[in-house]
């Protein structure tokens, strides 16, 4: 029988050459499994790591693997664990790794002891190893809990006050303008939190909250508007680089790169504004601006130009004098000290000011540094964060008199007499300035918390103070005085100047002095003395308002670069526990502390974040096996990976384009007013019934404290003893007395808004609201918020009785309309793998026939790359059939979910909103969750309420006997539940009843 051409007959061949075929075969075995070396490792090493990672073989053997044709192991170059861990490498490693992700500068800190997560271009930490919830949540409400917040960036802008106040206009809401513009805003003695949105579309168009903080200017200078202001702004990280690009486009700013760039920009829009009719720029006029830009950019210092002015001079004259003196007096600073921090460890921040992006306007009269990554920020919310500031820091003596201090001479080097602080505070004014903030401090210690003052302060370097062990939280044993109503402190700080800035992050001292120094003393564990040599370090304390629940309240610490670990471990020392990204998650739901950006529905960052968690959920979801996912389909849930803010909205109102959060105070008010005037009036109709004349008995409402922006108002929230409902109503009174608001202001809060009002309002708005669940239970993510019918409500008083307390309301089971379609695309996809299968074992078959085996076995690499080819030759061929079998997986992920294009609202309640973060409250004892409303659904709500209290009212009056149990039962039911919707979990089909409650931040 004759042979086919490409075919091999071993039986024709002689014994040499099947001997030879033999050993061509066995050494391709060798080169692929590693030969015979691996036959002889240790029996404690796995052959099969070993196999596929050849370098894990041992020295002995690496030389053995390669003579037997192994892979080439070539010999490591990376230097031993003693050379990599010199502190020079180890710094340099650390700087290589944090260059895709921004370290914080307590990273390494919290590297040990947290879970670290990288989001927005930073490496945070997210939660405790060896921490609970509940114990950073106590330490929340009754200690101290610190948090590292410097991943907020700070943006600087520099100008006359009446063009930035004019730019910001633009970009906020007309109430949030007034609190930007309040005296003690401007002067610097207070601080606000605003919200932004894009230019000229308020209310929509939201970027997130932003904290405002103007430098401190004299209130006795009447050309203070036309002098440079400064503010700082800081930004989440989430929505930093939308606000950069509004702030840019509303101040009309280029970013500084070199001059002849900004010389070209400039004849540009000299150009452009010759052919509007605009005055033409000369080119030497344009060079000659741009060059005193730079250096007003680099050198100007507002902090100097704008201190108060002494008894005998005109404060235009002390402006310009200590203006002077301030640039003379920095400037003769000598460089920073041996043995200092090196540019090494400053390498990664925006350190010193000139390496900061800068941006400038056509005018030169605006400019914005990007301050990002070049000042910490520490937060301590809880009761006592003052308490661990006041054993912490200690306010450094700064007064001429510390030279009488008993130290050795080697002490008074010639450098310390050129410190930063002894030059600085050399002028009588800011000294002064110093004497009256220390005072303040000391004042704080025994009064009631301010809120949002700023309190400037120069205290000793925290590591001279750092205890030697962990100490607890001391305890206030001074009664407390009057309350602080007006910040009478002066709010200058050298940590304005950036000039100031660079010297304190460039000139600290290393830790090993400050040992040293310490292992010196006679005493162990006593106190150092202050010294002249001894650094001081500027710092901002910023006092937070509490929150809805009168809580929350804490102060932020402003420090700069460097410094981060020299006062992170003096606080954790004094007492704070610290938590993560996960528990400001937590106090987030707890209402004690506002919602970031990326949680929002209707800003930039909270879209993407959205839809970056949803797929994160939705991975996760079908890693999993059919029988252990939940059917969807048959529960009726068409989201259950995210909300549809745009689409709900579309359905109750439709031609809606665009969502907003409703922010406005004066209707969010209204909002909680018309819960309170509702239950004022059921109260009244129920006292003149003769079977209430003993219900005094019921305990008490307590008040509790809703935040509004700008905190102007408190929300009583009738709450009873468990804590568990809270009817909100506006009390008009202010928050905070020290804040001095405009009449206009309060005019404008204290208009009652009717439901007219409401009603002639734009329907496609959301409103942030707060639910509590009346049982058991917990809220998940994405839970649906649905409207309840009449009958629900009036079933529910029917089955509220103290025997009776189950809930009834279940939504049917849907029926699964995608089986079938499920089974068709595994039957078809079945056969399309099948079909590949063949067409591939074909095309591997017709590539043995056609080449000869004897000559391709000396070199896999050929037969390699020939099956490589007939396989892609194959995928070519069946494009059609190849993608149907890619997009299975797709499809049939698609087929366990419901269709989209259909209609939201295909339940048997209609939904009214979403709960985005949900979990068991620990300070209510109950399920609780935050989440968004259609504004529309909501009135809907407030009308049915209305019309069954009436209903109930009317019918309790015309029955002349009632039993005393009863009435007191169904009292506090229409008191307590009133206002409660329908709930049901995307894993669920139980409806649970929640209380409804307006959150007005």
């Amino acid at each position: 029988m004759d042979e086919l051409p490409g075919q091999c007959n071993y039986l024709s061949l002689g014994a040499a050459r099947i001997q030879e075929i033999k050993a061509i075969i066995s050494k391709l075995d060798k080169c692929e499994h590693g030969g015979r070396a691996f036959q002889n490792l240790p029996r404690h090493m796995q052959r099969r790591a070993v196999s596929s990672h050849p370098k894990r073989l041992p020295r002995y053997l690496q030389e053995r693997h390669k003579r037997e044709g192994g892979a080439n192991v070539k010999p490591s170059h990376r230097p031993r664990r003693k050379y990599r861990r010199r502190p020079f490498n180890l710094l340099a490693e650390y700087n290589r790794r944090q260059k895709e992700f921004v370290w914080l500068e307590t990273h390494i800190w919290h590297a040990k002891r947290f879970h670290m997560k990288r989001l927005w271009g930073y490496a945070l930490p997210e939660s405790p190893t060896f921490k609970g919830y509940r114990a950073t949540l106590r330490a929340a409400t009754q200690s101290c809990l610190l948090q590292d917040v410097s991943y907020l960036c700070c943006i600087e802008l520099k100008g006359p006050r009446t063009s930035l106040v004019a730019g910001l206009s633009c970009i906020m809401q007309p109430s949030s303008l007034v609190l930007v513009t309040s005296s003690q805003v401007q002067h610097g003695q207070s601080w606000t939190s605003v919200m932004l949105f894009e230019p000229g579309r308020q209310p929509y168009g939201a970027l997130g909250d932003v904290d405002i903080l103007w430098h401190p200017t004299s209130s006795d200078m009447p050309e203070c508007q036309s002098k440079n202001s400064a503010v700082w702004i800081w930004v989440h990280p989430s929505v930093h680089s939308q606000v950069v690009g509004v702030l840019a486009q509303v101040f009309q700013l280029l970013k500084i790169t070199n001059v002849s760039e900004i010389v070209s920009r400039t004849e540009n829009s000299s150009c452009d504004r010759s052919n509007g009719n605009e005055v033409e720029l000369m080119e030497e006029e344009a060079v000659a601006e741009t060059g005193k830009m730079l250096e007003n950019v680099s050198s100007d210092n507002v902090q100097s130009e704008l201190l108060p002015s002494p008894n005998n001079e005109t404060p235009k004259e002390k402006n310009e004098k200590v203006t002077d003196d301030s640039i003379k007096d920095l400037n003769s600073i000598k460089d920073v000290k041996p043995g200092s921090v090196t540019k090494l460890k400053l390498e990664g921040k925006n350190v010193p000011f000139e390496r900061t992006p800068k941006y400038a306007s056509n005018d030169k009269t605006v400019t914005m540094t990007l301050l990002k990554d070049t000042i910490n920020r520490f937060q301590l919310t809880g009761p006592k964060s003052f308490s661990v500031l006041m054993a912490a820091l200690s306010p450094a003596n700064i007064a001429p008199e510390i030279e009488d201090i008993d130290v050795d001479s080697s002490d008074k080097s010639q450098d310390s007499l050129h410190s930063w602080w002894q030059q600085y505070y050399h002028d009588e004014v800011r000294l002064l300035c110093h004497q009256q903030q220390v005072s303040a401090w000391k004042k704080l210690a025994s009064s009631p918390q301010p809120t949002q003052v700023v309190l400037p302060l120069t205290v000793r370097d925290p590591r001279v103070t750092l205890p030697h062990k962990k100490i607890p939280i001391a305890a206030v044993t001074s009664e407390q005085t009057e309350k602080v109503e007006h910040p009478d402190w002066p709010a200058f700080s050298p940590l304005y100047d950036s000039k100031v800035r660079d010297i304190v992050s460039q000139s600290k001292e290393p830790d090993a002095l400050i040992n040293k120094r310490r292992s010196q003393l006679l005493v162990p564990g006593s106190d150092i003395p202050e010294s002249i040599e001894e650094m001081r370090l500027p710092v901002l304390l910023l006092s937070r308002p509490p929150t809805s629940r009168k809580q929350g309240s804490g102060w932020d610490v402003v420090v700069a670069a460097g410094w981060g670990m020299s006062v992170w471990m003096p606080l954790i020392f004094c007492g704070a526990a610290v938590g993560g990204q996960q528990e400001s998650e937590n106090l987030n739901m707890e209402i004690l502390s506002p919602l970031p950006p990326h949680l929002l529905p209707d800003t930039p960052a909270g879209n993407y974040y959205s839809a970056w968690l949803g797929k994160q959920k939705r991975t996760q979801f079908f890693k999993r096996p059919p029988a252990n996912r939940y059917n969807f389909i048959k529960l009726g849930v068409q989201y259950p990976f995210c909300a549809p803010w745009r689409k709900l909205l579309q359905e109750w109102e439709p031609g809606t384009q665009d969502i907003y959060v409703l922010r406005d105070i004066r209707l969010v008010n209204g909002l909680c007013h018309m819960i309170g005037d509702a239950i004022k009036k059921f109260r009244k109709r129920a006292s003149k019934r003769k079977a209430t004349n003993n219900l005094e008995d019921i305990p008490h409402k307590k008040l509790q404290t809703c935040k509004s922006e700008g905190n102007i108002y408190d929300l009583s929230v009738f709450s009873s003893d468990d804590g568990a409902s809270k009817d909100s109503e506006v009390i008009k009174k202010p928050l905070t007395e020290s804040h001095n608001y405009s009449e206009q202001f309060h005019e404008l809060l204290s208009q009652r808004c009717s439901l007219e009002e409401f009603q002639k309002l734009n329907y496609g708005c959301l409103v942030t609201v707060k639910l509590i669940l009346q049982y058991k239970g917990i809220l998940e993510p994405y839970a649906m918020i649905c409207l309840p019918h009449e009958d629900d409500i009036e079933a529910r008083d029917k089955l509220m009785m103290p025997t009776n307390k189950k809930e009834s309301i279940l939504e049917f089971p849907h029926d699964d309309t995608q089986v079938d379609k499920r089974t068709k695309l595994k039957e078809e996809h079945a056969k399309i793998k099948g079909r590949l299968q063949r067409l591939r074992r074909k095309a591997k078959l017709k590539l043995t026939m056609e080449k000869d085996i004897v000559a391709m076995a000396g070199s896999s690499g050929s037969m390699e790359k020939a099956t490589t080819d007939a396989l892609i030759k194959v995928n070519e061929e069946n494009k059609v059939i190849l993608a149907k079998y890619s997009s299975f997986q797709e499809e049939m992920e698609n087929a366990w979910l419901m269709e989209t294009n259909k209609p939201l609202q295909c339940c048997s309640r209609k939904i009214m909103g979403y709960v985005i973060n949900g979990n068991f409250c620990q300070t209510l004892g109950r399920g609780a969750g935050i989440g968004w409303v259609a504004l529309k659904p909501l009135l809907e709500f407030f009308q049915v309420c209305k019309k069954i209290n009436e209903k109930f009212v009317e019918s309790n009056n015309d029955s002349e006997t009632h039993d005393r149990i009863r009435i007191d039962n169904e009292f506090q039911i229409d008191n307590k539940w009133k206002y409660s919707v329908l709930v049901r979990n995307p894993s669920g089909l139980q409806y649970h009843w929640a209380k409804l409650l307006i959150v007005n931040h």
